[in-house]
């Protein structure tokens, strides 16, 4: 007599994908700001920054186009800034919007 095992064995990435959490990108960031560069107020004006002309010197680079990029930073009073970042890269289709932001 043929006998089978009743529950097929799990794999370890079943064992562990049943004790994951799937969290929000919001949560993510706020538990993981060290990790990301923003914990504390100067590295995430600087993060800021760097992540906006990162984007900007890929967006031309892709484009073929030499990166004319201008950052003004201004003071809102309090530890609050305003950063404005402008380049002449190719720009995004206003319909990705909401896919990019």
């Amino acid at each position: 007599m043929d006998v089978k095992d009743p529950a097929p064995k799990k794999s370890i990435a079943h064992k562990l994908a049943e004790k994951q959490q799937e969290i929000s990108v919001t949560e993510f960031f706020e538990k993981n700001k060290h990790i990301l560069g923003f914990d504390s107020k100067a590295k995430s004006l600087l993060m800021g920054i760097k992540e906006a002309v990162d984007n900007s010197l890929d967006a031309c680079e892709e484009a073929n186009i030499l990166p004319d990029i201008t950052v003004r930073i201004d003071s809102l009073g309090d530890d609050e800034y305003r950063i404005i970042e402008e380049d002449n890269g190719p720009g995004i289709v206003h319909k990705m919007m909401p896919n990019v932001f």
